[in-house]
């Protein structure tokens, strides 16, 4: 079988010479596993290390080439699975050596995209080896961990380029096949001659290439002719249907895609209610008259929802205040169409408040010296007393006119408004205050979704990590 070894295609030496005596990182899930899994040692087996090695292609290679490049006599054997390795070094002592490997996601820290990719090559490994390993116990395979392991590298040139790419400017340029790869870092040479499409393909190796193809081609759609052919060949290996193996294929895809945490791309099953060919195109009658152009809408929702979602994820991540304020007063704004925003606030030892921040208030205007005492009852010392808004509107000013505070209109003015108090856990710290002056009037719209933002400030100044 030595030339099974040997690429078709002229080898890329520099390349192979450069991984050869390269570490590999480790997935930070792979890390945190570990560690975890190092508190438990004494009751962990062989095969429950195994399981958390052999979901990440980087650290399953670093292990392999770690104990087959180790001084060995003349009758040691080679080492092809992870079980041999950790019953050869002991629990404890592997994840102690092997928890220290670098973290893929810290390397490439600067270069998210990046990170993204491999993940999704990772992903296709994983479900290549599911693949690989369920048909190769179809054909009373004796070593389907070989088998397994075999397809979980079979993407690790791709892997590997674009970590290169990213990490080591000086790296040198493009890849070599999987076999290649796996021969450079003395790994046994039954796991490359499964990658190896060179002389003599065996049955063993002619179903590993068909089932690896296959488990490629469905993750761009299952209706390529290609995926026909594959189908036919394995079904000849296995002496059964092709509607055998296209079932048994169902089934792993969506065992994989139930199952498996998707941290990028979609599974090879998002496909599979699809129906191949041309899509018709709907046919549309034509209208008897002109249509008449929709009005505009008051209330953009998109971008409103768009600021609505900043201020909330603001708040879940601790953002300080002034931020907070700052996407209170964009949603107000932007998303809501106010122009004239105030904030006034609890004066600190003054039974009062006072205006801190405006927006779409001139320099000179009187509503930016807004000074309110709450000693005496009125409108915005009720609004202080509980989490509460008002919109003060035409079908209600005569009811709420002479429950205005002393001096407010004159430093306001006299426009339609809303106003809501604004508490941080069950403490009143403010109000805000939005009036739409010189624009449309305010419909109940407005009115629903300010009290909304209101909310979602409060929330947001609740979460700050001052606050607890």
């Amino acid at each position: 079988m030595d030339n099974i070894t040997h690429s078709e295609a002229p080898s890329n030496l520099a390349w192979l010479a450069y991984w050869a005596r390269r570490g590999l990182p480790i997935l930070q899930s792979s890390r945190e596993q570990l560690l975890a899994a190092l508190r438990r040692a004494d009751r962990l087996n062989p095969s429950d290390l195994a399981d958390i090695v052999l979901k990440d292609p980087l650290l399953t290679a670093q292990a392999l080439r770690y104990i087959n490049q180790r001084q060995k006599s003349s009758m040691a054997a080679d080492v092809t699975t992870i079980n041999g390795i950790v019953m050869l070094m002991g629990v404890a002592p592997f994840i102690e050596h092997f928890a220290r490997l670098p973290v893929l996601e810290e390397v490439l820290q600067s270069h998210p995209r990046t990170i993204a990719r491999i993940h999704k090559y990772i992903a296709d490994s994983r479900f290549c080896a599911k693949m690989a390993r369920e048909f190769g116990g179809e054909r009373y395979d004796a070593h389907l961990d070989e088998i397994f392991v075999s397809a979980l590298f079979s993407r690790l040139p791709e892997i590997l380029e674009l970590l290169a790419k990213d990490s080591d400017p000086s790296a040198p340029h493009g890849r070599d096949q999987a076999h290649t790869l796996l021969a450079a870092w003395s790994l046994p040479q039954s796991l490359g001659a499964l990658l190896a499409k060179t002389g003599d393909v065996l049955p063993r190796q002619a179903l590993q290439h068909a089932t690896l193809k296959l488990a490629n081609l469905l993750d761009r759609g299952w209706w390529q002719p290609d995926v026909a052919d594959c189908l036919h060949s394995m079904a000849d290996i296995l002496n059964t249907s092709v509607d055998d193996v296209w079932q048994r294929t169902n089934r792993l895809m969506l065992q994989y895609a139930r199952n498996e945490q998707q941290k990028q791309g979609w599974p090879a099953a998002r496909w599979l209610p699809m129906i191949p060919g041309e899509w018709p195109v709907p046919v549309v009658a034509a209208p008897l008259v002109a249509p008449v152009p929709a009005p505009t809408p008051e209330v953009t929702k998109d971008i409103l929802a768009e600021r609505m979602q900043a201020l909330h994820l603001a708040g879940t991540q601790g953002a300080p205040a002034n931020q907070i304020m700052t996407l209170a007063v964009k949603a107000l704004a932007e998303g809501l169409g106010m122009r004239r925003i105030l904030f006034a606030l609890l004066v600190a030892g003054e039974n009062a408040i006072k205006a801190r921040f405006a927006h779409g208030i001139e320099a000179g205007d009187p509503a930016r010296q807004l000074h309110i005492k709450l000693d005496e009852p009125h409108l915005l010392t009720r609004l202080m007393l509980k989490q509460q808004s008002i919109w003060f509107n035409p079908s209600n000013a005569a009811n709420l006119e002479p429950m205005l505070p002393v001096g407010f209109r004159s430093q306001v003015g006299n426009e339609d408004f809303c106003a809501m108090s604004i508490f941080v856990g069950d403490k009143a710290v403010g109000i805000i205050y939005a009036d739409r002056q010189g624009g449309d009037s305010l419909a109940d719209g407005h009115y629903q979704h300010f009290k909304q933002i209101g909310l979602l400030t409060s929330r947001a100044l609740s979460h700050h990590p001052a606050q607890k």
